[in-house]
């Protein structure tokens, strides 16, 4: 990072909210996710900078795979060659906890945000970072494969047919399917040829991780943890989730419907390729797939039959290194990025995800641009997460509980009992997590 080449004044950061210019010549880092999330973001950082003459920001982009050791490694170095550091939401308490990020500045106006997602920035009650937009998962589902096997599809949205947010709160409140129907499904959809499987009839897009599985347990009516956030017996172990984790399984060893070790993007791949029936993702994978020949419809996600039905929640956060020396520049872009008409509508148009900004969700849900597929499917989006949206649980063990709970989950798709992962999960979270609670 360049050394600044002119002090910055005093009453900068007032200055700077209320509109003054910025110190110049400043060169900002910040750590991103690789891809699509890379892309994004320097179309932000070019509108940025062309508003703030010498003011520069370098992106630092790593794979997915990578991005959390790097993020820790870095960050509990104090490295000061970081400014904006992107912040997985659940990570949020381990950050803050240990000192790693700046509160976010009180001057900056937050009122736009939708509410759940701003406090799921917060530790202790303060704001320690700044939601970038939200998540959604969904059903994709291949139609041309339905109708080759002669099995109905579930209700969605499809290509040639519009909805309005109130249809669409329809489809999710009363024909959202159940795993037990994605099961039996599946089961049908899948194809054999010479002893190799040809077709999947169902996969999630993150094999094993607790973002896409949070709901499997917890739609059966117990918490992945417990409310202190570092106990895991009577919790992971329990009967709802041995039940969700014999249901997942059977997916890979009882059933055979479900590929093992997918890589991330590879399941979008698969069923971009005509080789995956259903697919249970986020929808950021919709400019993706709509790029391939598929001709596929968008259900609501799936819950237990008997369930709650429970919908993966959270996305990605924008936070200030606490070791930053340039802590009002990085400020002021963090807003812009989250908080300004501008930067937020930059970053939607580009990654296609689902907004924290409350203008943009109100235009989707009311302007008619929204009404035709694949648009629509941004309404699903709209209803689960002011609707059924579960977050994943604040703990500074977050780090140690995901790493306990995707160990038992590739386990379990490779043949282990699931009575020996899970108690091995707990044994493994508690140990890992009581060095770090309070």
């Amino acid at each position: 990072m360049k050394t600044a080449k002119i002090a910055i004044v005093a009453g900068l950061v007032a200055g700077m909210l209320a509109g003054t210019a910025l110190a110049q010549d400043k060169s900002l880092n910040m750590i991103v996710i690789e891809g699509g999330d890379t892309t994004a973001m320097q179309a932000v950082v070019n509108a940025y900078e062309a508003a703030n003459p010498g003011v520069t920001i370098n992106l630092q982009p790593y794979p997915f795979a990578q991005f959390f050791q790097v993020a820790e490694l870095r960050l509990r170095s104090g490295d000061a060659g970081i400014d904006l550091v992107y912040v997985d939401a659940p990570l949020l308490a381990s950050y803050a906890s240990r000192g790693f990020l700046s509160p976010i500045d009180a001057a900056i106006d937050t009122s736009s945000l939708v509410t759940s997602a701003l406090e799921a920035g917060k530790y202790e009650g303060a704001q320690y970072a700044l939601p970038i937009n939200n998540s959604a998962q969904v059903l994709f589902y291949n139609k041309a494969l339905f109708e080759a096997a002669g099995i109905t599809a579930p209700d969605g949205l499809t290509a040639g047919e519009t909805a309005t947010q109130a249809e669409v709160d329809e489809l999710a409140e009363t024909k959202r399917w159940t795993w037990e129907q994605v099961a039996d499904a599946a089961r049908k959809l899948t194809v054999q040829e010479g002893g190799r499987t040809t077709t999947y009839g169902f996969s999630v897009e993150q094999f094993g991780e607790l973002y896409q599985l949070q709901p499997f347990g917890e739609s059966l009516g117990t918490d992945v943890i417990g409310p202190d956030g570092y106990t895991a017996k009577g919790y992971l172990d329990s009967e709802a989730w041995t039940k969700a984790a014999t249901f997942w399984s059977d997916l890979y060893n009882a059933w055979g419907v479900s590929p093992r070790s997918l890589g991330y993007g590879e399941g979008a791949q698969l069923f971009g390729n005509g080789q995956l029936a259903m697919f249970a993702a986020g929808t950021w994978n919709i400019p993706i797939l709509s790029e391939t020949d598929v001709d596929f419809g968008v259900a609501p996600y799936p819950y237990f039959e008997g369930g709650k039905v429970l919908t993966p929640t959270g996305s990605w956060y924008v936070g200030v290194n606490a070791a930053s020396a340039n802590q009002a520049e990085a400020m002021d872009f963090a807003a812009y990025l989250t908080t300004n008409a501008e930067g937020t509508r930059i970053w939607f148009d580009s990654l296609q995800q689902l907004p924290t900004y409350k203008p943009l969700l109100d235009e989707i849900s009311t302007d008619a641009s929204f009404d035709a597929f694949p648009q629509n499917v941004f309404r699903l989006g709209v209803y689960d997460s002011l609707n059924t949206a579960k977050a994943r649980p604040v703990t500074a063990a977050y780090g140690q509980l995901q790493d306990a709970f995707r160990t038992a989950f590739v386990d379990i798709a490779n043949g282990v009992p699931v009575a020996d992962a899970l108690a091995s999960a707990v044994q493994k979270f508690e140990s890992a997590a009581a060095r770090v609670a309070p």
